[in-house]
């Protein structure tokens, strides 16, 4: 059947078949609509005449064909068009493998048929919004629309019940796209389509759901691990966390979720939910580190009305909201100390006291806590409550940071490229940009890689390829971080012996509010040596207030 390769800067996107009478131009009712706006609402009409196929112009502007703009012209075998910013290559009929290469503008290859290969085992790869999902495709046509009894249902409104067809396509790795008289249409590359054969790894639009046809890694296609609950690794440590998370979710076990700040505990408390049998219930996400200590007493147990100034009307705390579902306490090290014991009553009774309220209220909630502190550490400081500690942690998971699962960098790069890239971009790493972010320690972990790869976006140059001069990492250890760093964390890279000596006993001021004796006593040296390392380094007003002046006398 005759068709038109259509290109874009340089690289085949679709082909699209052309029947007995095939319209371009920029109207969505054109057989090939091409939103460019180079063209006319219909650019031009290509008809059958008998053996033979005639382009008509219709702009009155004229189209070029073989390089030359004219009202009409007979197309033969290899004539090229310009479109615009479009170029397409018309054949007269699908090429036999003997055929030879066909090439389009020099050295871009469209096809090698001559050499046989056996065909790709691919996959469905699916965005709507922030949420992405594959589906494995066995060779077999697939229909796509909102209608469940499509092979592939989406849940979009703007989808049409049974919205497209994809199909294996006459060339081996190749699958076409087939419109089914949908109301919205389907569009590759910003050109809507009613039929098209297009190659792995291009993006087809429909409604504001997007969809990939990609190559599986022959892992998978034996059989490998699917995402799980939006979480992707091959890494043995990781495979091992999911299984863990399988095994615990049936019961009501606290679990508490240890590992660096961006490795996702988040995403893992949101699996524990999801596999649970409370999924049907709330989850409640609470960051302790977020809230003033004035207001996390009511954000966690609520207030009735006129419990304190401003309480000008009952509120619900998060365990009440959570009931029958799941509270995820993230950063569970900085609650107050205060507040653990009422904690603490929550998990041995079930019950939750508002504040300003006579009687306790019964809850029935399933708690996951979150810390990227050391919480045996902070039990033997005394900031942290030896017998929560032990109700907490009946179930420790840990996430490995991602320097210690290297082999997933690439995986998550690629997946946050397809997820943050513009709609119609088939966009790609280039080798460069992979070593380079495969040599990184990424101290941020997988948010630092998130953000790394949605600046690069930005700093992209022209083309599909992402090179190496577009990533750019935070200098996390710059000397800079010493001016104002974390009261309660100390980052040791590239520091000298005095600094540390210099920051620890700085911290430690602050923490006690310039009260040397509390100093002495947390760090168990010499009273005399902190009074000289604190006059040799001017610290003398650190941490310090009013409630403090008689400290300067010890």
């Amino acid at each position: 059947m005759p068709e038109l390769a259509l290109f874009r800067h340089g690289e085949e996107l679709l082909r699209v078949a052309v029947g007995a009478v095939t319209r371009i131009g920029r109207s969505p009712d054109c057989e090939v609509c091409l939103p460019d706006p180079a063209l006319s609402r219909l650019q031009a009409v290509i008809e059958r005449r008998g053996e033979a196929h005639v382009l008509l112009d219709r702009s009155g502007r004229g189209t070029v064909v073989n390089g030359e703009a004219g009202a009409e012209a007979t197309l033969s075998d290899g004539a090229e068009l310009v479109l615009g910013t479009w170029r397409a290559l018309f054949r007269a009929r699908t090429a036999e493998p003997d055929a030879g290469e066909t090439r389009l503008a020099g050295e871009t290859r469209v096809r090698e048929p001559g050499r046989e290969e056996p065909s790709p085992v691919v996959r469905l790869r699916i965005r709507a919004g922030d949420a992405e999902r594959t589906v494995a495709l066995d060779g077999a046509a697939v229909v796509l629309g909102k209608d469940p009894g499509c092979e592939v249902p989406l849940e979009d409104p703007f989808v049409s019940g049974r919205h497209l067809r994809l199909e294996p396509g006459a060339d081996r790795g190749r699958w076409r796209v087939v419109d089914l008289g949908s109301t919205n249409g389907t569009f590759v590359g910003g050109a809507r389509v009613a039929r098209a054969e297009l190659p792995l790894g291009v993006t087809v639009r429909l409604g504001d759901t997007e969809v990939v046809i990609e190559a599986r890694e022959p892992r998978e296609a034996a059989g490998a691990r699917a995402p799980f609950e939006g979480m992707l690794s091959t890494d043995p440590g990781m495979r091992q966390l999911f299984e863990l998370v399988e095994r615990v979710a049936a019961s009501d076990a606290a679990v508490t979720i240890l590992g660096e700040t961006g490795t996702g505990k988040e995403l893992v408390a949101r699996a524990l939910h999801a596999r649970s049998p409370r999924a049907g219930g709330p989850f409640i996400p609470v960051n302790c580190s977020a809230i003033a200590e004035t207001l996390i007493e009511s954000e966690l147990f609520g207030h009735e009305k006129g419990a304190f100034s401003g309480a000008e009307r009952l509120r619900k705390g998060a365990f009440e909201e959570a009931d029958q579902g799941t509270v995820f306490l993230d950063e569970i090290g900085e609650l107050p100390l205060e507040l653990q014991p009422k904690l603490l009553r929550v998990l041995e009774l079930g019950e939750v006291k508002r504040v300003g309220a006579s009687r306790p209220l019964s809850v029935s909630v399933r708690i996951v806590a979150a810390t990227h502190r050391d919480l045996r550490a902070q039990v033997r400081a005394g900031k942290f409550r030896e017998d929560l500690f032990y109700r907490l942690c009946v179930v420790p998971l840990t996430v490995p940071p991602l320097r210690a699962r290297r082999g997933d960098v690439q995986l998550l790069a690629e997946a946050f490229l397809a997820r943050a890239a513009p709609r119609g971009l088939a966009l790609r790493w280039a080798e460069d940009a992979l070593d380079r972010l495969l040599r990184y320690d990424w101290p941020g972990n997988v948010r630092q890689l998130r953000n790394v790869v949605q600046r690069a976006l930005l700093f992209r140059g022209e083309g599909q390829l992402i090179g190496a001069e577009a990533i750019t990492f935070e200098d996390t250890r710059s000397s800079t971080a010493l001016v104002g760093g974390d009261d309660a964390t100390l980052f040791l890279p590239g520091l000298t012996m005095e600094d540390v000596e210099r920051e620890v006993i700085r911290l430690a001021l602050r923490r006690h509010h310039g009260r040397r004796s509390a100093v002495v006593r947390e760090l168990q040296i010499a009273k005399s040596t902190v009074i000289k390392r604190i006059a040799q380094w001017k610290l003398q007003g650190e941490g310090r207030s009013e409630e403090t002046e008689e400290e300067d006398e010890d």
